[in-house]
């Protein structure tokens, strides 16, 4: 049995207060948001996380505390049941060998986390290498030292 402290922790640790009707409104619209975040890869987990909780913070998620430490590790998926609503918080993300994160969020209902949760991660991660440009191409050129004869 647990006490009730322990009970207040384990209930908050897996669910967001979200208001219903305003998530049922506008769902479409956060995921179309946390496409066009996780579209593009990230340097490290906490920019990720950072990202996306500015995201969810827009639609009054607020993601717990205890998220930061998931964000420590090279990858990781979470799930987090919203409110009263029959939606969750479904995160993945991974880190790739280049060192970039490739994460992947989105607001789904018990079918979709079941098939999410049943995948692949690498189906839903893209891990396709990142062009680096070269330092040289930062280089200092003639034009920037004043130089003006070859104009």
């Amino acid at each position: 049995m647990l006490k009730f402290r322990e009970f207040l922790k384990e209930e908050n640790e897996d669910v967001l207060d979200v208001d219903s009707r305003y998530l049922e409104n506008n769902r479409e619209t956060l995921n179309a948001d946390l496409d066009v975040l996780t579209t593009k890869p990230y340097q490290n987990a906490p920019i990720f996380l950072n990202q996306l909780r500015g995201t969810l913070e827009r639609y009054g998620m607020i993601l717990p505390p205890a998220t930061t430490l998931q964000f420590l590790n090279l990858s990781a998926e979470l799930v987090y049941s919203l409110g009263k609503t029959s939606y969750f918080l479904y995160i993945v993300f991974d880190t790739s060998d280049d060192g970039f994160v490739d994460g992947y969020a989105q607001v789904v209902d018990e079918e979709e986390l079941k098939d999410l949760a049943n995948m692949d991660k690498g189906e839903m991660l893209s891990h396709d290498p990142i062009a680096l440009r070269s330092s040289i191409s930062y280089a200092r050129k003639d034009d920037d030292s004043g130089n003006t004869a070859e104009y």
